[in-house]
């Protein structure tokens, strides 16, 4: 009984911080767009959370094929890239080589590109978030009012998921 309840207290971990880390990034190109001086930190400050969050869930699912220092080092190194790279980005937005607008949705990319090959290492829930945070960005340059879009293609992948995790788990028992 108490694996049970704590497996399923790891999978809402899990989920819950998938859901964060999606609304936290629609969030990030918002306030990119209306106040890009700021959106530096949050950036900076959501780039260190998916670090800590990602150290965590490998943690917790015991995924990592290495002891947990390698682990931690392996995704040390790779948020610490990514932070660097829109350290980069905004290196160019202040130099006037890039508009804010440009740079919500580079900085969007990045962020879906980090978190799609961390899935390589945390599972394909974190890859298919990387898709759907990359696709974000893709739709809010094409589309003005893209919050409708980006609902209905995440209600879409949340029931894909929800049914591919109960067949996974039929075929489990």
């Amino acid at each position: 009984m108490i694996n049970g309840t704590l497996s399923k207290n790891k999978h809402f971990m899990g989920e819950a911080i998938l859901f964060i880390t999606f609304v936290l990034s629609l969030i990030g190109m918002a306030i990119t767009d209306f106040s890009p001086l700021e959106s530096h930190r949050y950036w900076d400050c959501m780039i260190v959370f998916l670090a800590i969050a990602s150290i965590g869930l490998g943690w917790s699912q015991e995924l990592y094929k290495e002891t947990i220092f390698q682990m931690i080092v392996r995704q040390l190194i790779h948020w610490g890239a990514t932070l660097i790279t829109v350290s980069g980005v905004y290196l160019l937005l202040y130099t006037g080589r890039l508009n804010y607008e440009s740079t919500g949705l580079i900085v969007e990319l990045i962020l879906g590109l980090s978190l799609f090959l961390d899935g390589r290492n945390l599972g394909w829930r974190i890859s298919l978030l990387g898709i759907l945070v990359g696709c974000t960005a893709i739709i809010a340059a094409y589309v003005e009012e893209y919050i409708w879009v980006i609902l209905f293609v995440s209600a879409c992948l949340w029931v894909v998921t929800y049914y591919l995790e109960k067949l996974h788990h039929k075929s489990r028992l």
